[in-house]
């Protein structure tokens, strides 16, 4: 994986405001992959990039961003909140995917 991967993660993290340990638990692994993960010093696996992919409302692609200036800019929208539960993060993720949907969908119609 590029190393911008692990960048982004943190980038798109902490614009919503999410902890490590808030992330880690959302994805059901150890605080510390998160840290490694953010790092680049484990790859991410595939399944763990679509759930953030998800969460953040953003497509799969944007974790390979030349740079994390660029991986912002295709953020659609986010949620600041304290004390997020793990309900509230699989509500955003939903919403997430829908509005990630509807994007492809409007490209799709308008020809872009």
């Amino acid at each position: 994986m590029e190393a911008i991967t692990g960048l982004v993660i943190k980038g798109l993290r902490e614009r919503f405001g999410y902890t490590q340990d808030t992330l880690s638990n959302y994805l059901g692994v150890k605080r510390e992959m998160i840290s490694f993960y953010e790092n680049n010093e484990r790859d991410v696996p595939l399944e763990l990039l679509e759930q953030l992919s998800d969460l953040f409302g953003v497509e799969l692609h944007v974790f390979f961003s030349a740079t994390l200036e660029e991986a912002m800019t295709e953020v659609v929208f986010a949620f600041r909140k304290d004390a997020i539960s793990e309900h509230d993060m699989a509500q955003l993720s939903s919403f997430g995917k829908i509005v990630k949907n509807y994007i492809k969908i409007n490209r799709l119609y308008h020809g872009l």
